[in-house]
Order: C-alpha cells, then structure tokens, then sequence
C-alpha cells in the first residue's frame, strides 16, 4: 500500500496545556488543541473562542482607507457615476454584492462591471474602462483586483477617471498610480491582520463608512473569507462566525434559495457547507458564461428569482463538474506523454496547456493534479487565434507561487495571485522557457520532507474518548477551515474488523476499528482501493477526523478516515527463499506503484540485480552496502543519518515517493550494517522489508550466542568472578585471562565488561591496579555509554545469525519514531 501522507504530531506543551485547562476550566482535550493552535495564554485562547464584533480593528489603520472612504463619499455626495468593477470568483462576486448592498443604503448612484473570464480575463482592462467612459464613470472601486493594473491604471486616469483599489492580492513590485490603494498587504501598512479576503477588505471599508460593522453584510463577507481559503484566524474568525450567524437568523433570499440546492437549511450552514456547497455554485457562472447571475443572487430581494438563479448556478456546477473530469482526462494522458519522453523522471512542476480547455476550470484541474502527483501544477488553455495561453497554478507546501512566477515575471503577459494559487497569461512560444525555470526553482527551493504532502494530527487518542460528548466540545473551536483545520486524530494500533464497500460504484470504504473491545465506525471517501490491504485482524493506525452521523432521530460518532498505514512497518522474513531474484522480480511486478530498492553486499548479487530487466521496469534501484553512488543523491544518508541536504532536483526526480527495502543479502561487516542503519534511520518512507539470503552464507538464526554479546545473566556471573577476586592487577597474561577461560567469553569481552563495570562505578581502576568497590551504587547496564556501544557493535556483527524476530526488533529501533 501506497502510503499517502507523512504525519505530524501539532505540538502542545503540557504544561501550558494544563494551566490553560484550569484557568479557563475546559476539558484537557480542548486546551491541548488550542496550545497546538497557538492559544496559549487565557487570553489569546478567549479572544479565539468567544469571536464577536469586538476583534474588529480599526479599519482606518489600514492604509489608504481613509482616503477611499472619503473619495467614495464626495462622489455619492456629488452624484457621480460610480463604477464597482469586480472579480469572477466566489470572492470577486461576494464583494461585488457587498458593495452594490453598501452603495445602495448610502444613496449612491453606481453600476457594476466583472470581466468575462475567458474574453477579458483577471482584473481591469483598457476596453472596460473606455466602455466606463461610454457609460459617465466618474469613479472606479474594484473589489478583489486592481492592485496590479498598472497600465490600465495608468490609462484611466490619462482619460480624467478616478480609481479606488480595493483588494487583497499580494502587491508588486511596480504598484498603480490610482488615487488611492487599500490593501493590507502593502509593504508599508500597519494594518494589524494581513490575512483578509477581497470581501473582508470590502467589508472594513464599509466599516469605515458607516462608522461601525453592519452585521448584516456579514453574510457575503463570510463566503468570500471561506470560500478564497483566508485563514480563519483573527477578525476573519469573527467575521465568519457572526456573518454563519446572520445566515441562521436572517437568511437572504439568495442565501435561502442556494442553501437549498445544497440540500441544506440556512440555520444548518457551516465553514464546511460554504466551501464545498455554496462556494462552488457561485463561482460556477464565472467559470463557464457569466458572474452577473452569482451577484444577482446575492442581492435580489425576490425569492422566486432567487430560486431560478440558484437553480441555474447550481446546472452550471453539474456541468462544470463533468468539464474537469473530462479535462482532467485530458490533462492526464498529455502528462503521461511528458514523463515518457521524460525517461519515466517526474519533472519538479508539472505545466500543460490544451488547446479547447476552458480556462475557467483551470485551477480545478491543476488542485486535483497537486493531489494526485504532489507537484506544483500550471494548467493553462491555449488559444490558437491569438497565441495565448491562459489558465491557474496551484502549489504544494514549500514553493511560493507569486515569489515564483515574479522571477519570471518578464516571460509573462500578466500574473497574479497568492502562495498557494495563482493565474497567468503568457504566449505558447515561451511556455517552454517558463516551464524550464519553473522546474529549476521548485528543485532549488522546495526542501526534501516537503516532497511528501504531510497531515497533523492533533491527538493521539483511545477509541474510548470518540464519543458524542467529545463531538459536541469540539464544536466551542468552530468555524474550521483553513488556519484553523477540522481537528484530526490518530488512532493506534487498533485491529480492522468488518469491512465493507459503499457508496456510487462502491467508490468508499467502510471498515470497522477495534480497540479493547471498543469500536467505532470508520469511513473513507474515494478509499475503495484500500480494501483488499486492509485485512480483517490487520493492526494498524488511523488518521482521521471525528464526526456524527444523524439519521431519523438517532445520533452516532463515525471516523472520516483520511489516511492509514501498518502499526509498524512490515518486515518479510524471506531468507528460506531460494530463488531470491525471481522473488523480488514478482513482488515489484506486484506492486508497481511503490518502487523497490534492493541493497546487496556482494558484487556478484549486485550484478544480477543490475542486470535484471524486470527489475529495471518495474524502475527498481540496486546499490550495494555503503556505495551509495549506486542511487539518487536524495536517498544517500549521511554520516547523521539523514536524507543529504542539497539533493533537492535528484529527489524531485524521485518524488520521495514511498519504497520497498530489499535487503538481497544481510551485511557481514559492521560498517556495512551501519550503513543499512542509517538509511532506515534517514526518515525516508519505506512501506516494508524484505529479507533474502541471496549468498546463501547466512547462518543458522540464534546459533553461537557465545560468539556474540552476553546477556544481564551473564555480566552478573562474571561480576560474581570478580567480587571473589576482590582486587586484581591487569596484565596481559593475569586475571582476566583466567575469567575469559571459566566464563567462555573471549578475552576482548571480558576486559569490554571490566570497562563497564568501571564506568558504572563497582570498580576503581588506578593504572593496572583494579578494585571491586565495596558497596556499588545501584545503576542498569544501560547506564554505560561503554555498554550501549559494545551492545551495538556485537549486534551489527551478528545480523546474520538473527532469527526473524530479532532482526524486526533490530530494523524498527533503527527507524525514527512515528505518531
């Protein structure tokens, strides 16, 4: 099994977790996970569970707002046309609305304008702004765009029209000449949160304006907030809270009537609802024809309209839903060509334009490419008419998108965007250069762990504390959603117990996990392929999220699984076989998507591993013991045992994906077997290991303990020899040659044990003269570093004498410890 994600634990203090728990006197659960957010102190961990309109800043700390509020007032007061010019998106179309319900309460005179996505494309255009001309503008506020318009900037306010940018993006290097910029993230703004949507920007200007925050224009701002992924911390927390509050109590009829297509209630809606329910409907009309209808929604006061705009928005998302899946198709095969004329090397980005894409859908396509190939993915739509192409990237954690497409900013017609999400023009001819740099900045600047995607798990947890009592405290830390995740447990060690399919074409799974007689349902969506690896009995961890399932009346806590793997790694015992290459020929065949890496002692068994063209389809590795020459820079573990730093390009060529150890044969040499050491200690994720006797020279397992390490029994019998002894001058040819020879153990031992019990303190040794003390203090043999190094010495020595079990015990206290 394909392992999907590296896991970390969030880390939590105890003991702030403790203070907090009694200070505020909630359960510990619920301290550990605010500590693990960064709510340390009572108030900070207040601020965050009470979220009202008090977290609010002031919106005049930000720069520029004072200017836009009074620019927006003398033209309402003036009677001059104003032009709200917004965005496509789900967040452009929410503060459209947000504005056009602000304008229309203060008495302005205004009209909107959002680009066609696929005609116009992101942001102000010249074309628009001359039809603003046509139509008596006087003033332009874009909403969610702007602040990188220079030139169209530029040319309005050539042609006498005045510009309020109003937006959230990150600001370039060249910003626009417009009468006013408001943005949080200018390089010079004091704003104390930089983390707001275009519709939360909109929102603190209509707070400026109207001199306190309108709970009331919470709803769309709230959306927006959830819908572009903001961080749900800080004011955005409030916003979100108070505008799903607004929902519940006075639902617009856009509100009521798109809820409901979703199959949902107002007073039902949550963070979770917005993101994967209403968010997509509105950007659905932005993405295949037009956002009027989304913004239309959003502010009509008729409910059967509502109901026709919501059912229309809602046809597009089916439609729109079955245009990614067959340009994902697409997508997919062009890949597939690339990596082949690629030699099988996944290049570090992944960037592809089709001729007929729609590039509305873009960044849908390239977000289900990242998670399937864990890339940064650029998936553009190339028109043939004007040479262009236009479309959206989507990043991986590790690789800053902006700061990215800035370094190659002169490539591009246009960019835009975030560090994890992004949108560009560029002409086909320059595509290729792009992608070459493109590659080489994620090899340069995407460190090797971030190879992996990587799931935190906030607790680790019995079976026992997945209750209802629990499902309902975790509802204090809501509104979840991005800086502020649904929390994730891992469950360990728990046994599988009945297993079914579920769901269309029985796409999910759904297994039950046993603890101490404890269980709980699990289910796991898209998880199908999973089934047959977990078997009935299996033990292993789980990562998920807790839920409840209610159904007529009744309610019960269910697992939503995420991701699982072995409780610990496999090890396969397969020394008895005799034909080892065609063994591990048939189990890479097996298991194609988990690649093999096969380490061997000799040249001989190295050079039929080589030469193996099974082996070499299945695109397994062979090394020997140490030579790490043999494979990719970024699986040779240094003298520290970890994955050598620098290697970045070779392990993106490799993706870090997870492996299959084959030990062809055991080392023989210590030096060897440290070598075996420090790559199972390197983090790398191997999914098993096997063992073979590919030499056939191993020996028989347990035999000659006496030629190995002697156990406690042992050390206290040669103890014994030396308290009779008393005292003793070390020679070569003296005492201890006379215990070497009444306890079998060769001399190198014996004086080995003398060191130790030196070290521990039951003897004193002055030059040769050695004495047993008297009284000993009491101390473990562990205690000796003298001991612990002789004990691994011996071990690395007699790898090859270990049975099965031994040889386990030796590998997983090689490996570095998981959750």
């Amino acid at each position: 099994m394909k392992r999907k994600y590296r896991w970390e634990l969030r880390e939590a203090d105890e003991r702030e977790t403790a203070a907090l728990a009694s200070a505020l006197k909630v359960p510990p659960l619920i301290a550990r996970l605010l500590v693990s957010r960064g709510r340390r102190t009572p108030e900070e961990a207040l601020a965050f569970l009470y979220a009202d309109e008090t977290s609010f800043h002031d919106p005049y700390l930000m720069k520029g707002m004072a200017g836009a509020a009074e620019r927006i007032r003398r033209a309402i007061r003036d009677g001059e046309r104003i032009r709200v010019y917004g965005d496509y998106d789900a967040d452009g179309v929410t503060s459209t609305a947000l504005m056009i319900r602000l304008l229309g309460r203060l008495g302005g005179d205004y009209d909107t304008y959002i680009p066609h996505r696929s005609r116009e494309g992101y942001g102000l255009n010249i074309p628009a702004i001359d039809k603003a001309i046509e139509a008596g503008v006087r003033l332009i506020v874009t909403v969610d765009n702007g602040i990188s318009a220079v030139e169209p900037i530029a040319y309005a306010r050539e042609r006498g029209l005045d510009v309020v940018v109003t937006d959230h993006h990150e600001p370039p290097a060249i910003l626009p000449e417009a009468n006013v910029l408001v943005n949080p993230k200018q390089e010079d703004c004091g704003y104390p949160f930089k983390g707001l949507s275009g519709a939360g920007v909109a929102f603190k200007l209509a707070q400026a304006m109207l001199g306190r925050p309108d709970l009331t224009l919470a709803d769309v701002a709230a959306i927006g907030t959830v819908a572009d992924l903001m961080p749900l911390e800080d004011e955005n927390r409030a916003l979100v809270r108070l505008g799903l509050e607004q929902m519940a109590k006075q639902p617009s009829p856009g509100i009521r009537a798109l809820a409901a297509v979703c199959g949902a209630e107002p007073d039902k809606l949550s963070s979770g609802r917005i993101g994967f329910g209403l968010a997509p409907r509105l950007n659905a009309g932005g993405r295949l024809e037009s956002a009027d209808p989304a913004v239309r929604l959003l502010v009509t006061d008729s409910g059967e309209e509502a109901e026709e705009l919501a059912a229309r928005l809602d046809s597009l998302n089916r439609e729109r839903q079955q245009l990614v899946d067959d340009t994902l198709l697409e997508a997919e095969a062009m890949w597939q060509r690339k990596l082949e004329a690629n030699g099988g090397r996944m290049p570090e980005a992944i960037v592809l334009a089709g001729e007929g894409w729609n590039a509305g859908i873009a960044g849908l396509v390239a977000s289900k490419l990242v998670e399937r190939y864990y890339r940064p993915a650029f998936v553009l739509a190339y028109d043939a008419g004007s040479e262009k192409c236009k479309g959206s990237a989507r990043s991986i954690d590790g690789f800053d998108l902006h700061a990215a497409l800035t370094d190659c900013a002169e490539l591009m017609e246009h960019f835009g965007g975030h560090q994890a999400a992004a949108g560009l023009t560029i002409r086909l001819d320059r595509l290729p250069e792009l992608e070459a740099r493109l590659c080489r900045l994620a090899a340069e600047r995407i460190a090797p762990a971030d190879w992996i995607p990587k799931r935190k798990a906030d607790l680790i947890v019995p079976v026992s504390e997945l209750t209802l009592e629990t499902a309902d405290l975790l509802k204090q830390l809501e509104p979840f959603g991005n800086g502020n995740p649904t929390p994730k447990f891992a469950l360990r060690g728990v046994a599988v117990g009945d297993k079914r399919l579920m769901g269309k074409d029985n796409r999910h799974l759904r297994l039950v996990a046993e603890e101490r007689r404890l269980r709980i349902e699990a289910v796991g969506f898209g998880m199908a392929e999973d089934a047959a690896a977990l078997e009935k009995g299996a033990v292993v961890d789980l990562l998920g999220e807790l839920a409840v399932n209610e159904w007529n009346g009744s309610r019960r806590v269910q697992f939503m699984l995420l991701d699982w793997r072995h409780h610990s790694i496999p090890v396969y015992d397969r020394r008895g076989e005799k034909r080892w290459l065609q063994a591990i020929e048939s189990l890479a065949a097996a298991e194609r998507e988990v690649r093999w890496l096969v380490l061997c002692g000799s040249h001989a068994v190295w050079s039929e591993a080589q030469a193996s063209e099974k082996l070499a389809a299945c695109g397994a590795l062979a090394a020997r013991f140490g030579d790490w020459e043999q494979i990719p820079t970024a699986l040779r573990p240094s003298a520290a045992g970890e994955i050598a730093a620098g290697a970045a390009a070779e392990l993106a060529g490799v993706q870090l994906q997870p492996m299959t150890l084959a030990l062809a044969e055991l080392p023989e040499q210590p030096e060897a077997a440290q070598a075996v050491g420090r790559l199972l200690a390197s983090g790398y994720p191997f999914e098993a290991v096997y063992l073979f006797d590919a030499s056939g020279a191993g020996d028989i397992p347990g035999a000659g303990r006496r030629s190995g390490f002697p156990d406690r029994e042992q050390f206290g019998r040669v103890y014994s020899l030396f308290r009779r002894q008393g005292s003793w001058i070390d020679t070569p040819d003296g005492f201890l040659r006379q215990v070497s020879g009444d306890s079998g153990w060769p001399l190198s031992v014996v004086r080995m044990m003398q060191e130790v019990f030196e070290e521990l303190g039951f003897l004193t040794v002055d030059r040769s003269n050695v004495k047993v003390v008297s009284a000993p203090p009491r101390r473990e043999l562990e205690h000796s570093a003298r001991f612990r190094k002789a004990k691994e010495h011996a071990e690395l020595l007699s790898l090859r004498t270990m049975d099965g079990q031994e040889l386990r015990r030796w590998i997983e206290r090689q490996l570095p410890r998981q959750i």
